[in-house]
């Protein structure tokens, strides 16, 4: 066990965080979403209370507790009022090492998931996100959906849990995280009593392979029947995580679609109106991720809409960007990165990641300076290395019977596929 303290007393109130390195990366392979059960059914209570006394436990100690499961990682969070801070920190203990696993509670998490699925199908933003992960990565683990599918949740039954949980919780290394109106001393004095130290495996990172892109311009439909509006996500792989590039090509995408001055929202927005957002976002981790574009535009203009996106790319990938645009880009990425490190729980947060997800130091330590550092030539560089403007998944929510043929015709497109919106 790692603890970690960012203290503050600007108000009575103390953020505390427990964080397993297990996420949905862990998930066997057709048993997608056990991960995210897992962490859920752990939020039910502890042993010895039901869901209601642990409910109103909590209340009463002015208390709130969240689980959050990502690809890497299971975070319980929770957040009390400072005088409170012991007696959470016990319940808080129950609920990590004694987890109650009710069957009941697990049919209802299980139901409520199940209906997750089909409300997300109602989402149509949603939709294509998830989509475009599964064309960009195929096979890849990063295309899992962390709520898993229809088909993944039926084979998982309480004892699954149990078994992730004997696997990746009860037994490994974890950290734990105190943010607030308390002193780093009496923090580890306290994290120490209810937390000890005992012998627990170092989870050893999860082996992941390269992402690979697929060659070639590819066109997603997912056919939902009367769309005036679609979404358009335009997409390839972008960066890791420890990567030289990655800076420089964080300057240049912010730039290019990360604010409303770029070229993206100003194109696509402001010249034409076709669609009220338009921005594009580059995400990392410890293969290669994805870097993508977001419009929603509506139907007649949807084609139109995706043949001007990439022009604008090739013109961002092939011209780089100029002087002007890399010294706004460099202010006010510098200048919003505050509001990232305002709160002791934003400065816990950011050193979490590092020992977690093993995040550089510098990135936080330095990230001014890192963004600063970035010349025009890196970022122009780092654009050309990372950026394909060949090799593109395209996936439009869209009537297919409305946008098909607009689609074909996109320049350098080697394949067209329509699919169902429900199809699973």
């Amino acid at each position: 066990m790692s603890i970690l303290v960012e203290s503050s007393d600007v108000l009575p109130l103390v953020d505390v965080e427990i964080a397993f390195a297990a996420g949905s990366l862990q998930d066997p392979a057709g048993r997608e979403g056990l991960a995210q059960l897992t962490g859920h059914l752990m939020r039910r209570g502890p042993r010895g209370l039901s869901q209601q006394r642990f409910e109103d436990r909590l209340a009463s100690l002015g208390a709130r507790v969240s689980v959050q499961v990502s690809m890497r990682s299971t975070r319980i969070r929770a957040t009390v009022l400072r005088r409170n801070l012991e007696p959470l920190l016990g319940l808080l203990a129950d609920l990590v090492w004694r987890p109650a696993f009710r069957a009941s509670d697990f049919a209802k998490l299980k139901r409520q998931a199940q209906a997750a699925l089909i409300a997300r199908l109602d989402d149509d933003q949603t939709l294509a996100a998830l989509c475009f992960r599964e064309a960009l990565f195929g096979e890849h683990p990063y295309a899992r959906a962390q709520g898993g599918t229809a088909d993944s949740l039926a084979r998982i039954g309480l004892q699954q849990v149990e078994g992730f949980y004997a696997r990746n919780i009860v037994k490994r290394a974890f950290l734990v995280g105190v943010a607030g109106d308390v002193i780093d001393s009496e923090a580890r004095v306290l994290v120490s009593s209810y937390f000890p130290s005992t012998k627990r495996h170092k989870h050893k990172d999860s082996v992941v392979p390269a992402t690979r892109a697929r060659p070639g311009r590819h066109v997603i439909i997912v056919d939902k029947p009367e769309r005036t509006q679609t979404q358009l996500f335009i997409g390839t792989l972008g960066a890791r995580t420890r990567d030289r590039n990655l800076f420089p090509l964080i300057v240049s995408n912010t730039a290019f679609g990360g604010t409303f001055s770029g070229p993206l929202m100003q194109e696509v927005r402001a010249v034409r109106g076709w669609s009220y957002s338009a921005y594009s976002r580059l995400l990392h981790a410890k293969q290669r991720e994805a870097w993508y574009m977001s419009t929603a535009p509506a139907a007649e203009y949807s084609a139109d809409c995706a043949a001007l996106q990439l022009q604008l790319l090739e013109h961002w990938v092939d011209r780089g960007i100029k002087k002007a645009q890399l010294s706004f880009a460099q202010r006010w990425l510098i200048n919003s990165h505050c509001f990232d490190r305002d709160t002791p729980s934003k400065r816990l947060e950011s050193r979490l990641d590092v020992d977690l997800l093993g995040i550089p130091r510098s990135y936080v330590e330095r990230y001014d300076e890192l963004v600063a550092n970035v010349s025009l030539q890196k970022a122009n560089e780092a654009t050309r290395a990372r950026i394909s403007t060949k090799d593109l998944t395209i996936v439009v929510v869209a009537t297919a019977k409305q946008v098909a043929s607009a689609f074909e015709r996109l320049p350098g497109l080697k394949s067209l596929e329509v699919v169902p919106f429900d199809r699973g």
